[in-house]
């Protein structure tokens, strides 16, 4: 009788024990894998667990196969698995921009651009103006801005409008000029019209001045406009991109967006931040912040000063080649009032937006990083931003981990400027130029971007220019100021988690953990281990494709 019911009893025992361990249904499992987590410990582990998007075990292969199944279970054979790509600072919008105009990307001369223009005016006859982007007088033999004669030669009765490379500049021809109604004696506050010889417009116009021709061109409609969204999409995905940190909207962009993500056409997470205009402002104010799974509006984009390329961004000293322009602002731009500035971030402080300032030169980035640091608290979780941090007086450097700030910043910018950069800041100041290790001491973080359609939509140049800090097909022989590279991981983070918590994501995406999104990319190569060299013909290969 005693041995039937230690019998009795050891069966029930089992059945618990086999009750409790009986394994749950995933709608997939992934094993055999090298996955960078990037959570907090930086963990690698072999598999992970998926129901319903979201990741529910990850850990080694005997962990989460003991604890799930699934009909669809995944060997990936030891390939490299990551959080998905995050670009903390493009233009969505601006890249299907881009691909509905004339690409003059990498154009090295003027004759090659007349080229493409006539090439482009060809196959879109019924164009009522000709609009292009991409040119860069850095990249032509005598580094000078173009003119209008130029273009008046090929296109007398069509307007023409070409923006510049950072988008901080526009070439118009004299047509443009005419229905703008554009004098000598106009001006701009924060912006600069170029003059030629005859003190007439030559034809450039900087920074706050492009309004004056752009309000005159005819906006893409809804119809145009969707095939180009879809267009970007499909770019970024191509380059394992799934959420993007859009800089920089108007409402009724904001609005397009969330009617195509809502119809389905459109799938991409975007981060997007608001233009600061009165327009803008006051429907957020009255609808508060938007906060949906793929797009968010939490933050407001501001303007302090220009680019360096166009000699738009605001130094502290003149630039050191002003003397080779016409141009009359010896120190860059400032595109906004300290006073307004002061009322705006007071406003956003109040109302809790976050605040990204596009701020490049010495100038620009010192006067926002005080003006921050009279609104925010120390500590804070407010999370404002700088957009590009690009040349920072080591100075004002204290200032990002005494308020929180973050910076956010786009590596393949180092790569792209540095055989002009020293011309305009000499070299003195040029130490204080992309300096991505120094910022990253501040906080321990960094946030990074493409700056696409600026740059090329390619996560895989930012990570090279990022840790290599060398020209993608390795034909210069001297890393650019090789004490300011980051490390891979710090640049892996900053593709990944780092970018995510600058958009308050963290707990969402960013990172491969229990309870998060299964957001991840599968790469055939290790980027913690790949060689220079290997990286490189990944890129170029890329590139061919």
């Amino acid at each position: 009788m005693c041995s039937k019911f230690y019998f009795i009893t050891f069966i029930t025992v089992c059945l618990f024990i086999l009750s409790c361990h009986q394994k749950r249904n995933a709608d997939y499992i992934i094993k055999d894998a090298c996955i960078y987590t990037m959570n907090e410990k930086n963990d690698t582990v072999q598999a992970m667990a998926v129901i319903n998007g979201k990741i529910v075990a990850i850990g080694s292969n005997a962990a989460v196969l003991d604890d799930y199944r699934s009909d669809s279970i995944i060997s990936l054979r030891r390939k490299y698995l990551y959080p998905a790509f995050i670009d903390a600072h493009a233009h969505f919008f601006g890249l299907a921009y881009a691909l509905g105009e004339c690409n003059l990307f990498g154009s090295r001369s003027i004759h090659d651009i007349i080229h493409r223009l006539k090439y482009f005016y060809k196959n879109n006859p019924e164009r009522k103006w000709i609009v292009g982007r991409g040119w860069d007088q850095n990249l032509f033999s005598n580094k000078s801005f173009p003119n209008k004669e130029t273009l008046d030669s090929i296109f007398k009765d069509i307007p023409v409008c070409l923006t510049r490379v950072d988008g901080h500049a526009i070439w118009t021809n004299s047509k443009a000029i005419e229905i703008a109604g554009i004098k000598t004696f106009t001006s701009v506050n924060g912006g600069e019209i170029l003059l030629n010889e005859q003190n007439e417009p030559s034809g450039i116009f900087i920074d706050n001045a492009t309004q004056l021709i752009e309000q005159y061109i005819p906006k893409f409609s809804k119809k145009e406009l969707l095939p180009l969204l879809k267009k970007a999409e499909k770019l970024c995905w191509e380059n394992n991109i799934h959420c993007v940190h859009d800089a920089g909207l108007d409402l009724w962009q904001i609005q397009l967006l969330d009617s195509l993500q809502k119809t389905g056409e459109l799938k991409i997470k975007i981060y997007a931040m608001a233009l600061f205009n009165h327009a803008n402002l006051n429907y957020f104010l009255k609808n508060g912040l938007i906060e949906k799974e793929r797009l968010k509006v939490k933050s407001f984009k501001i303007y302090s000063d220009g680019a360096l390329g166009s000699r738009g961004a605001l130094l502290k000293q003149k630039y050191a080649d002003i003397d080779e322009t016409k141009q009359r602002n010896e120190f860059g731009l400032l595109l906004i009032g300290k006073d307004s500035l002061d009322k705006i971030l007071k406003l956003l402080y109040e109302k809790n937006f976050q605040v990204c300032t596009h701020a490049i030169g010495d100038s620009a980035n010192a006067l926002i990083l005080e003006m921050y640091a009279r609104h925010l608290r120390q500590p804070n979780n407010k999370r404002w931003r700088i957009e590009h941090a690009q040349i920072v007086d080591k100075k004002d450097l204290h200032y990002f981990k005494r308020y929180n700030i973050i910076p956010s910043v786009q590596p393949t910018h180092a790569i792209s400027d540095r055989f002009w950069a020293m011309k305009r800041l000499g070299v003195f100041r040029l130490s204080n130029a992309y300096a991505y290790q120094s910022l990253w001491q501040q906080n321990q973080l960094l946030a990074l971007g493409t700056d696409f359609p600026v740059e090329e939509v390619s996560p895989l140049k930012t990570f090279f220019a990022a840790v290599f800090r060398r020209n993608y097909d390795l034909s210069d022989t001297v890393s650019f100021q090789s004490n300011e590279a980051l490390s891979r991981l710090q640049t892996l983070r900053g593709m990944t988690i780092d970018a995510a918590y600058a958009a308050f994501m963290e707990k969402e995406i960013g990172s491969l953990e229990t309870g998060k999104y299964a957001d991840f990319i599968i790469l055939d190569f290790d980027l913690m281990k790949i060689s220079r060299e290997e990286l490189s013909q990944a890129i170029l290969n890329d590139k061919s494709k």
